[in-house]
């Protein structure tokens, strides 16, 4: 089938980890082959994995689930936030507690 979406390459472990906790727990990652085809001077098929909806909650999608436009106009931007707070969620974990202590307190005298 014909998918629209963008191919990110270049992530770090820790990137990816990021990406995998703000993904819903209905879609799983798996290995897929993707041939680009707005550029058509890419070269050939990509290997590369991508999130798809579980088979075992299919029966839990209707034909108005999701709709990318509707998505963008009402939930991307709570989407979006949800992202950030997860992404300073995920720094803050590998700072240590004076670390931590001024980022906090620089976010205060702001």
């Amino acid at each position: 089938g014909l998918v629209v979406g963008q191919l990110i390459s270049g992530l770090k472990p820790s990137e990816r980890r990021l990406m995998d906790a703000a993904v819903d727990d209905g879609f799983s990652l798996v290995d897929a082959t993707v041939n680009y085809v707005v550029d058509l001077d890419a070269a050939g098929p990509v290997e590369c994995t991508t999130y798809v909806w579980r088979t075992e909650f299919e029966d839990a999608l209707g034909d108005a689930d999701w709709e990318y436009e509707l998505f963008c106009k009402d939930y991307l931007a709570d989407f979006a936030a949800l992202c950030m707070d997860m992404r300073v969620s995920h720094e803050a974990e590998g700072l240590s507690d004076a670390e931590l202590k001024e980022v906090s307190l620089r976010r205060r005298r702001q």
